[in-house]
């Protein structure tokens, strides 16, 4: 399978981005698209379909095919993998219950591929977000096995917060669920997901849990334990003006690394904390802090260990990163992208999302807030 990627800052400039890659007699048989929820969608989707080419598409927060980060740009990853290896699957959720949506379209992948692997994506109501993360995966899973290839990343919109896209050729949704589905049998594919961020203090114990608000951590109230743990005494006025800004706590799993969940929002007259993802009572919890210049030559070395291990070769390098990294690691996000591409040395493509999906080290398909997971794709 050959690759190319190509990026622009407008429809014109990935028009001739297009025909530059093709001038070699490059076939692309299908383009992820990743675009600046500001950019035509309609008109990206056009060109493509011109010449035949199958599209998965999300809306991002910058979008990048090296470590040259663009915002309210367009970066598209070109493939001419083989039609039969691959289907691309996009429902709108609106009427059902995501999780049975995503059921459905895992049953669809199986019926056509033994072995189905997925990339994968999905638009949202960014208040009402918590609805598209972990129960789409284990729904997922219900069909497939946990033992299920799912890589991806949520849509984002330039951090407007407001709604977000995931488009094929013919096709766009603000709530929606895109997978693209790969013969697991002809196309390898592996990644991983790390967050660089360092697990500080005790564990801690999440005792009381209403929706997605964390009320109480080790039978106290959720606020007070944060504001201790940021060295903070507010009186009443001042904790009700306060803005505690982005606090990631590492979630401890019994098998495999931390997931990383982010909070922001605090409700004082509750003393609560609201939570961007799915966690429940009796979960341990530690602190974190934001990660060191370390983190760039650690990424670097696990992608050489698998490159190693597991995939000596590839064709083409995706990459899902959290948006709330490019506040966290500056410029070493830079870094952090080029890093990785350099292991394999093949094109790649790759946004900054709203929550993340990937399997950890040793653990489980998960969904992630503030992690970059970068995946590798073989056709065989």
């Amino acid at each position: 399978m050959k690759a190319k990627s190509i990026k622009g800052n407008s429809t014109a400039e990935i028009k001739i981005g297009l025909e530059k890659s093709m001038e070699d007699g490059f076939r692309p048989t299908l383009a992820i698209v990743f675009v600046s929820i500001k950019q035509e969608i309609d008109a990206i989707c056009n060109l493509l379909d011109l010449q035949d080419i199958k599209i998965f598409g999300a809306t991002s927060c910058g979008e990048f095919i090296d470590g040259e980060i663009g915002s309210g740009t367009i970066a598209i990853l070109l493939l001419d993998m083989d039609p039969s290896n691959f289907m691309i699957l996009l429902e709108d959720y609106r009427e059902k219950d995501p999780e049975v949506v995503a059921e459905e379209m895992a049953k669809k992948a199986k019926e056509h591929f033994k072995n189905p692997s997925f990339i994968i994506s999905s638009s949202i109501d960014v208040l009402n977000s918590s609805i598209i993360g972990e129960p789409m995966l284990r729904a997922i899973e219900a069909v497939t096995g946990k033992d299920v290839v799912i890589w991806g990343g949520r849509a984002g919109d330039d951090f407007i917060f407001d709604e977000t896209v995931v488009f094929t050729n013919g096709i766009s949704t603000k709530r929606g669920i895109i997978l693209l589905a790969l013969n697991g049998d002809k196309i390898l594919v592996k990644g991983q997901s790390a967050s660089g961020l360092i697990q500080v203090g005790t564990v801690k114990t999440v005792t009381k849990v209403v929706g997605d608000w964390m009320m109480e951590i080790d039978n106290q109230p959720a606020a007070d334990i944060v504001l201790k743990y940021l060295g903070l005494n507010l009186t009443q006025a001042e904790a009700e003006s306060y803005n505690p800004g982005i606090i990631v706590f590492s979630l401890l799993r019994d098998q495999g690394e931390p997931v990383m969940r982010s909070t922001g929002v605090f409700n004082w007259k509750e003393k609560s904390i609201l939570i961007s993802s799915g966690i429940k009572a009796g979960d341990k919890i530690r602190f974190t802090l934001p990660p060191d210049f370390e983190i760039i030559e650690e990424v670097s070395r696990n992608a050489e260990k698998i490159k190693k291990k597991e995939m000596p070769e590839a064709d083409a390098l995706l990459m899902f990163s959290c948006a709330g990294r490019l506040g966290l690691l500056g410029p070493m996000m830079g870094e952090e992208i080029d890093g990785i591409r350099e292991v394999f040395k093949v094109p790649m493509a790759g946004f900054f999302a709203y929550g993340e999906f990937g399997r950890t080290d040793n653990g489980n398909n998960e969904f992630h807030n503030h992690t970059c997971c970068w995946v590798a794709l073989k056709e065989k």
